[in-house]
């Protein structure tokens, strides 16, 4: 990994809410999230983005899911 990832213990207070839902849903802080702790206000904004093209109702949930998946393929995500 090209940039080192940030200890737990060292994240921003904006971030804890978000590392402790990220380890009830996967099991444990992922290292993209970590890698990005470095920019607290990025990554909360990130964070925001996502949730609200999830919760975006214009697209089909299956089409916005084939859509990750792929372009998690094309960049060699094995997650």
């Amino acid at each position: 990994m090209r940039i080192e990832p940030l200890d737990e213990n060292k994240f921003s207070w904006m971030l804890k809410p978000l590392a402790w839902m990220m380890k009830r849903r996967f099991g444990k802080v992922l290292n993209p999230f970590k890698a990005s702790a470095y920019r607290p206000g990025i990554t909360v904004a990130l964070s925001i983005f996502m949730q609200t093209v999830e919760a975006s109702k214009v697209t089909d949930p299956q089409l916005k899911r084939l859509v990750c998946l792929r372009s998690a393929q094309m960049i060699g995500c094995v997650f």
